[in-house]
C-alpha cells in the first residue's frame, strides 16, 4: 500500500485534521487556485476563514487560541493546501511558523497573551523580516539597525523577500542593536502601523503569486522596550534555531506539490491514447510514475517522521537540511515531469501544472538555498566522522 508508514505515524486526530482540511480546500481555495496565481492575488477572506476551522492557530498553545505546537499538524495542513495553493500554504506558514512560533517560544507572558491569541484567529496577519539586500543565508551580515534612546529602539534599514510583507499587521524584525557578528542582533515584535514603515515594493515573481512578497523599509520606526523579543542581542541564535523548523515544514509544500504533480500524472496518462493505447502503458511513462512515487514515499515518511519527533531543544540541522535539499528538488522534478507527460497541455496555463512547477522552484531558493543545504550537510557528515 502506499505511503503505509505515514498512515501509522499519524494517529486518528491527525487524519480527522487532515479530512478537514481537505474539504476546506475544496470548499474554498480550489475553485480561486488560478485566480490566486493569475491576478496575484492575496485571497484575504478566505485567510480569516481559515481562522475560523483553526488553521491560523497552528503552533499555538490552546490556552492562547491554537491548535497546540504539534508540528505534524503543520506538515499536514501545508501539505494539503499545498495541491492546490503552494502560495496560500507559504503564507500561512509565514504567519504561523516564522510569526507567531517565535512569540510562543521566547515572548513574555504579556507579549504572548496580546498578540498568539489574534494571530491564532487570523484577526491580524504576521510575518518575519529578516532577509536583507547582502543577508540571506548569511544571517550574521545583517544591518538594519535599532538604536536605543529613552525606552525606545528607533529601527532603520531595508529588507528583502518578505512573505506577508505588504499584508502584515505585525512582523517579527530583527536587527543589530550591538556590534558585528552573531552577538549583535535583537528581535522586536512590530506593529507594521508604526509611523517610519513602509512598504517600498510589492514583487512580482515567477511563482508563489498571491503570497505576497515585499521590499520593506524602516525610518526611524520607534518600538517601545517592551516589544524586545527574547534577549537583547541574542537573536541570531533564535532565527538560526527557526530556520529548523522553517526548513522541516516547508519541505511539505514541496511534498504537496509533488504528490499533485504525481495524481495529475496518473490521471492524464491514463487517459491519454496514443499508438492506439494509453500512454500508462508506456514503459517511459512508467519510469516516471514509480521514480516519484518512490522519492515521495521515502521523503514523505522521513518528514513525517521527523514533524513526529521534533524537539526545540535539539539539534535538528541533520533533518532539516536534509529534507529542505530533498524535498524542494522532488517538488521542482515532479512539476518538469507533469508537464512532460501531460505534452502541450502541460505547457499552458489550462492545467494546473505548470503553476505547480513555478511554485516548487521557491523552494530550492527561499529558507536557505539548495547549495547551503548542501554545504550544511556536508560540515556535519564530516563532523560525525572526525
Amino acid at each position: 500500500m502506499l505511503f503505509e508508514f505515514i498512515d501509522k505515524i499519524e494517529s486518528e486526530e491527525h487524519k480527522l485534521l487532515r479530512e478537514n482540511v481537505k474539504k476546506f480546500v475544496n470548499n474554498k481555495i480550489s475553485p480561486i487556485s488560478s485566480k490566486i496565481d493569475k491576478e496575484d492575488y492575496f485571497p484575504a477572506d478566505v485567510f480569516k476563514e481559515m481562522g475560523k476551522i483553526g488553521l491560523t492557530g497552528m503552533l499555538i498553545p490552546e490556552k492562547y487560541g491554537g491548535i497546540g505546537e504539534d508540528v505534524l499538524n503543520v506538515v499536514i495542513i501545508l501539505e494539503e493546501i499545498s495541491k492546490e495553493s503552494p502560495s496560500l500554504a507559504l503564507s500561512l506558514l509565514a504567519h504561523s511558523v516564522l510569526c507567531a512560533y517565535p512569540i510562543v517560544k521566547y515572548g513574555n507572558e504579556e507579549q504572548k497573551n496580546y498578540y498568539l491569541p489574534k494571530l491564532a484567529s487570523s484577526e491580524i496577519i504576521g510575518g518575519l523580516a529578516y532577509t536583507e539586500p547582502n543577508a540571506g543565508s548569511d544571517a550574521e551580515n545583517i544591518i538594519t539597525k535599532a538604536v536605543f534612546k529613552d525606552d525606545y529602539f528607533y529601527i532603520s534599514g531595508s529588507k528583502n523577500f518578505i512573505t506577508n510583507g505588504s499584508v502584515a499587521d505585525v512582523l517579527i524584525v530583527y536587527a543589530r542593536t550591538g556590534g558585528q557578528g552573531k552577538e549583535g542582533i535583537s528581535a522586536f515584535i512590530f506593529d507594521t502601523k508604526t509611523e517610519g514603515f513602509y512598504v517600498s515594493k510589492k514583487l512580482d515573481k515567477l511563482g508563489m503569486r498571491g503570497s505576497p512578497t515585499a521590499l520593506l523599509y524602516f525610518d526611524n520606526a520607534k518600538v517601545h522596550k517592551s516589544k524586545l523579543l527574547g534577549d537583547l542581542n541574542k537573536g541570531y541564535y533564535m532565527v538560526v534555531k527557526g530556520f529548523e523548523i522553517e526548513r522541516i515544514t516547508i519541505s511539505a509544500i514541496s511534498t504537496g506539490i509533488a504528490l499533485k504533480c504525481l495524481e495529475w500524472i496518473v490521471k492524464y496518462s491514463k487517459e491519454r491514447v496514443a499508438f492506439s493505447k494509453p500512454i500508462s502503458e508506456f514503459q517511459l511513462i512508467q519510469e516516471k510514475v514509480a521514480r516519484i512515487s518512490a522519492k515521495l514515499e521515502v521523503l514523505r515518511t522521513y518528514l513525517y517522521l521527523s514533524a513526529k519527533f521534533y524537539d526545540p531543544g535539539k539539534d535538528n540541522r541533520v533533518q532539516a537540511s536534509t529534507l529542505k535539499y530533498l524535498c524542494g528538488k522532488l517538488g521542482v522534478e515532479a512539476g518538469l515531469e507533469a508537464i512532460q507527460v501531460l505534452g502541450g497541455y502541460g505547457y499552458t496555463k489550462d492545467y494546473p501544472v505548470e503553476r505547480l512547477m513555478r511554485d516548487a522552484k521557491l523552494n530550492d531558493i527561499g529558507a536557505g538555498t539548495t547549495e547551503m543545504m548542501i554545504l550544511q550537510l556536508a560540515k556535519m557528515v564530516y563532523k560525525h566522522f572526525k
